[in-house]
């Protein structure tokens, strides 16, 4: 096994101690153990899975809490199809999350194409899916796109379909997944009609081919649709551990975060995240009396069934301490897939945390990099509050190889679609060298926030990326609107937050108040670069662009009349909103 780091002498003492001391044998110990386990939320197995957890935590003298709320979450049980006027034989047919739990019969009509909010490329397309298509009227709609749109789902049953069936990449078995927008699962009061009222059902490449040419023939499709499911609040563990930075005088925390269910025993999705947490646990406990500050490590229930539900409770319950303290998050997702050999298309983080990520991947790995949007997904609850972000998913295999092997695009396990989401992802899925390697990654990157006199999180560069998309939604908007005024705005917090940085770093500030003014900087810019709604509201796991509040600028170019008006009207309230955050922003850097 390598036990290489490409430059030991970048990294600090407290560095290469840890990174001397992290081992393949809790991993792996962990994957062992969790390759017995179907780890669905609500199920024995996730409680066995979270006991596995505590009783590590403890025999490694770290400590932690177990906190057993109720969550809203929809456990797929079953679907079929049965063909009314044609003779089929299905093979592999599931249901998803938050499906009606039903049956219907209807006309079956291909409807065409919507893109993945988790794997699309981030570009302006049409501001709705299906935007010409007619009534379907109780029809059963055909849907080609694999783990298609959220929304999608949304206007296909906003145009009167009975029920949605979605054709997936994968030949031998669709991959499992949830159709609400609802982050968290339980929806507010007032919002409950997001979540989906139709039954839907995913069935492989092969025989969506077949119902879709059926469908399209002059005599058309028939068929009965089936599906089965559990949607209710059911008590799912939480395992938080908290390790106490011994030369910490500050209530200052990093919160390093993964799931621990499944669909089905889910090893590269997510049981190498949890073997690389537990590992961390147990190693950054052994060198508490190094850190600067505190670090939390929490394990999540009900990602896979209720749309990240288990860090939103959290998110919920602790939100206050979080705005107020906690100075950065990190998720472990996906790590240690085998032949992963780059932090390139998969892997993410909000702009100012560049240079730390990307040092420490240069330092321990030596392998190639590149930053991507964070999408609306994987567990990043805390972006409306406002909090630095890095990782999400862990390293990719290279595109080439994966090319080479037929996968299709999908949103973890390091781009093995033979894995992601299917009965499949089993222990042969993780490398041993890949997850001791991504292990030492997190733990630099981590160690590099705990341990800064100064966070090392480069806000400067956070508000020229800022400028860029600005620019972009101004030249979209054309003489329909002006951006000038938050344009104008960010320039001059571009260049105080630079002459603000200088001073900390010669010492002109103190570093406590320094801290802070980071951290009050993460707030206010995050929140514009990814967020529309509240602070400690969440909003929807649908995808997004970047400074999402701007992003309907892109819709000039196809209104007119009193629509472009009614829309100057909604950007002209989120411009004026922009800038105060902004000017506020400003003030509050330290003279």
């Amino acid at each position: 096994m390598s036990e290489t780091v490409t430059d030991r002498s970048a990294l600090s003492d407290v560095e290469q101690r840890v990174v001397d001391e992290i081992s393949i044998e809790e991993p792996w110990s962990l994957l062992e153990e969790f390759s017995e386990l179907n780890r669905l939320s609500g199920s024995e197995d996730e409680r066995a899975a979270a006991a596995y957890l505590t009783d590590r935590l403890a025999a490694n003298g770290v400590d932690y809490n177990r906190y057993d709320p109720e969550l809203y979450i929809s456990q797929p049980h079953d679907a079929t199809i049965r063909t009314l006027n044609k003779t089929f034989e299905p093979g592999i047919v599931k249901t998803v999350g938050f499906s009606a739990s039903t049956t219907v019969r209807g006309e079956v009509e291909y409807v065409g194409t919507a893109s993945s909010d988790l794997v699309d490329d981030g570009e302006a397309g049409p501001r709705e899916p299906f935007a010409e298509l007619d009534d379907l009227e109780g029809r059963i709609a055909l849907v080609d796109g694999g783990s298609f749109s959220i929304g999608a789902t949304t206007v296909l049953e906003e145009k009167g379909a009975g029920g949605v069936i979605a054709i997936h990449e994968h030949r031998r078995e669709p991959h499992d997944g949830i159709a609400t927008p609802v982050w968290g699962g339980a929806p507010p009061y007032d919002e409950k009609e997001r979540i989906p009222d139709v039954p839907i059902a995913n069935v492989t490449k092969h025989d969506g081919e077949i119902l879709r040419d059926w469908a399209e023939s002059e005599e058309g499709l028939e068929l009965e649709l089936s599906t089965d499911l559990t949607t209710d609040w059911m008590e799912c563990p939480i395992v938080e551990a908290r390790i106490e930075g011994g030369a910490a005088d500050t209530d200052d925390f990093l919160l390093l975060h993964g799931h621990y269910d499944s669909w089905y025993v889910g090893i590269t999705d997510n049981a190498t995240g949890d073997a690389g947490m537990l590992e961390l646990a147990r190693v950054l406990e052994a060198h508490s009396d190094d850190l600067q500050r505190d670090v939390r490590i929490c394990w999540w229930p009900a990602h896979s069934t209720g749309r990240y539900a288990g860090s939103t409770w959290y998110t919920d319950e602790h939100a206050l301490e979080i705005a107020e303290n906690c100075v950065a998050q990190v998720n472990m997702d996906s790590p240690g897939a085998k032949d992963s050999a780059e932090y390139t298309d998969m892997s993410c983080w909000t702009p100012e945390a560049h240079g730390l990520v990307t040092d420490a991947i240069d330092d321990v790995a030596g392998i190639p990099s590149a930053e991507q949007f964070p999408p609306r997904a994987g567990d990043y609850s805390f972006d409306n509050i406002g909090v630095t972000g890095f990782f999400m998913l862990g390293s990719n295999i290279p595109k080439e190889i994966r090319d080479e092997r037929g996968y299709h695009p999908v949103g973890g396990c390091g781009g093995n679609s033979d894995a992601w989401h299917v009965s499949t992802d089993t222990l042969d899925k993780a490398g041993k060298d890949e997850l001791l390697r991504d292990i030492r990654i997190y733990a630099v990157s981590i160690l590099r926030v705990l341990n800064a006199e100064l966070l090392p999180f480069d806000h400067t560069r956070y508000a020229e990326r800022l400028i860029d998309h600005v620019e972009e939604y101004d030249d979209a908007a054309g003489d329909q609107f002006d951006f000038e005024p938050t344009l104008a705005e960010l320039r001059a917090l571009r260049d105080e937050i630079e002459a603000f940085r200088e001073r900390a770093e010669a010492g002109e500030i103190d570093a406590e108040t320094a801290n802070s003014a980071i951290t009050d900087l993460s707030r206010t810019l995050t929140r514009l670069y990814l967020v529309e709604d509240g602070q400690f509201e969440q909003d929807p796991a649908t995808s997004r662009n970047p400074v999402p509040r701007y992003d309907p600028a892109h819709d000039f170019a196809r209104l007119d009349g009193d629509d472009a008006r009614f829309l100057q009207v909604q950007l002209k309230r989120a411009q004026n909103e922009t800038v105060h955050e902004l000017r506020q922003a400003r003030d509050r850097l330290p003279n």
